[in-house]
């Protein structure tokens, strides 16, 4: 991934989790009207560089990764009884996005820690505390995990 640093040059992507970028780089379309072409191609080089790859956060464990799996799972099969088979699809793959994202670290601790503590809501039937949960994971980093959640909120019961 990017190199962590708060110096120009280094790379477009935040250094400290939750704060904005320190030095927001122009982006390609804002360059266009640049007149010093060395500029604009250190620029360039940098957003390269810090293009998406970085991982925000930890993978999360196997175990872990097995216990959201299978409580999400049991979900998906109570929630498609209704013979929907579209909608298991859709949800299936949402879940699927969420599962390669823990395991690759794509998503930042704090929001991989909530989708545990979610999960062991739903696993001891408190469907209240588990709706919380999602909100507040829908209030943090929506632009990134929007796909899935929407996926986990279909599934979560309402307590």
């Amino acid at each position: 991934g990017p190199a962590r640093s708060t110096a120009p040059a280094a790379s477009a992507a935040p250094v400290v989790e939750d704060m904005p970028l320190p030095w927001p780089l122009p982006t390609p379309p804002q360059q266009r009207l640049s007149t010093t072409q060395t500029t604009a191609a250190a620029n360039q080089a940098i957003q390269e560089r810090s293009q998406g790859g970085a991982a925000m956060g930890d993978p999360l464990p196997p175990q872990d990764l097995e216990l959201i799996k299978g409580v999400l799972g049991r979900l998906l099969d109570l929630s498609s009884q209704d013979g929907n088979a579209k909608k298991r699809e859709d949800i299936a793959n949402r879940l699927e996005d969420l599962y390669g994202k823990l395991a690759g670290g794509l998503i930042k601790n704090t929001a991989s820690q909530k989708v545990l503590q979610l999960v062991k809501h739903v696993e001891s039937q408190d469907y209240a505390s588990a709706n919380k949960v999602q909100m507040e994971l829908s209030a943090v980093d929506w632009d990134t995990n929007k796909t899935w959640l929407m996926g986990v909120r279909r599934l979560i019961p309402r307590g």
